[in-house]
């Protein structure tokens, strides 16, 4: 067991216990979805770790992977969204435009690979969408607390995460051909994919709590 326990494998299961204990009890099933989300991000990284200790390609899971996590922020965004009257056809839009360009990067490597220009896609879109949200704050009349505001919290660990990752791969060949690892095991990738995907769980799993208490206190 302890072979599957990395630094990403454990931010994600103590992010989704989190998320089981403070969002079981949600009436909002967009927020209740996050226990789902996370149980199949855990789901999907302990099937790549086995399959890559069996010595066997797993590039098949993570692009299937992909197509919850589009679903799920997308999902996400168009929920603190709708509060400003944006329409469902919007996230319609996006979901088809998704598809084709993940379809068509599919078929043109033939299933053999996994979709990363897809990815990166996807990644400067929520990056987009996630400062947008910022504008949308700004322009709120409404006062909010933002130290424990959940979706501010969440859109924050959205950023960091994404931008962080697209940065990576605009710049994967230099890091390549420039990273100097700490150890034969280790790379500059890894170790920033490890600090973003910290980041992204953290903000999360505080953004969880603040709802659970915020539910708390409501009733």
């Amino acid at each position: 067991m302890p072979i599957y326990l990395s630094v990403n494998t454990t931010a994600e299961i103590i992010c989704f216990l989190i998320a089981l204990f403070c969002l079981s009890g949600d009436k909002s099933a967009v927020w209740k979805s996050f226990i789902g989300y996370l149980f199949i991000v855990c789901l999907t990284e302990t099937i790549g770790v086995y399959l890559r200790i069996q010595h066997m390609r797993n590039y098949l899971v993570y692009s299937i992977f992909l197509l919850f996590e589009c679903m799920m922020i997308s999902l996400f965004f168009y929920h603190i969204y709708k509060r400003y009257h944006h329409k469902l056809r919007m996230l319609y839009g996006w979901i088809c435009l998704f598809l084709l360009v993940y379809l068509a990067e599919m078929l043109s490597l033939h299933f053999k690979s996994f979709p990363s220009l897809t990815a990166t896609f996807m990644s400067v879109v929520f990056v987009v969408a996630s400062l947008y949200f910022y504008l949308l704050i700004i322009k709120d009349e409404k006062f909010r607390q933002l130290g424990t505001y959940p979706p501010f919290w969440i859109v924050n660990g959205i950023l960091f995460f994404y931008f962080g990752s697209t940065a990576c791969n605009v710049f994967y060949d230099y890091l390549v051909n420039h990273e100097k690892g700490i150890s034969p095991n280790l790379s500059i990738r890894y170790i920033i994919f490890n600090l973003l995907n910290i980041l992204l769980y953290a903000c999360w799993s505080y953004a969880f709590i603040c709802r659970y208490y915020q539910k708390k206190l409501s009733s």
